[in-house]
């Protein structure tokens, strides 16, 4: 087993590429007290294989570009990934996850052949409504599961100020959120981080005995 792991990951937004990156740090530095048994990583590095960001990605780019991505993380021959990460948001609310499970199953299908082909080694993600939903518990003390209900523009206002932030903004506010979130406690908050989070565990376990 390596002992640097190497992931790659999609999203269709820019809060994504920072509060990601953030989550994976921590999982990887808490992986031995939550797991009760050590990890053998001395390092997580992204590469640089990304749907392009210099405009807002959408959902459309995600599932059109997500299989293509996912090849060349994998088929590199100089430097391969371990992992790839690809989500899109849910864009409604969802108290039941069926909607969530239903768009994680677009996107399998969306990858098609490629994603039955390196399946163990990919994890989905759909926040619901948005990864700002995500981002709003990270800065509120909320119940369980009580923010996805809220339309999204409502909590975009709230988590960055503005209804209408720009690039550097969401940057900014998603990587603050993710160098002081309590990930252990968001995955008791939303069901759909929660998903998140228990796919990754999953594939650090097979990895470490790998």
């Amino acid at each position: 087993m390596s002992k640097t792991l190497k992931y790659t990951l999609i999203g269709e937004g820019f809060a994504e590429y920072q509060f990601i990156p953030a989550y994976m740090n921590w999982i990887i530095a808490n992986y031995p007290q939550i797991r009760k048994k050590p990890l053998l990583i001395e390092q997580i590095v992204r590469t640089k294989i990304q749907i392009p960001i210099t405009k807002n990605p959408s959902v459309s780019k995600v599932l059109q570009e997500a299989a293509n991505l996912c090849v060349r993380s994998f088929a590199d021959d100089k430097n391969p990934c371990d992992l790839f990460i690809a989500g899109i948001d849910l864009d409604e609310p969802d108290f039941t996850l069926e909607r969530h499970d239903k768009r994680i199953q677009e996107l399998k299908e969306k990858m098609g052949k490629v994603y039955k082909y390196y399946k163990k080694d990919i994890i989905l993600y759909v926040p619901i409504q948005a990864i700002d939903c995500w981002i709003h518990y990270v800065q509120n003390n909320a119940t369980a599961n009580s923010l996805e209900s809220t339309g999204k523009d409502e909590i975009k206002r709230k988590v960055y100020a503005d209804k209408n932030p720009d690039r550097q903004r969401i940057e900014k506010v998603a990587r603050e959120a993710g160098t002081k979130a309590d990930f252990a406690k968001l995955a008791k908050q939303s069901r759909s981080f929660a998903h998140f989070h228990k796919q990754v565990i999953e594939f650090l376990d097979q990895y470490s005995h790998s």
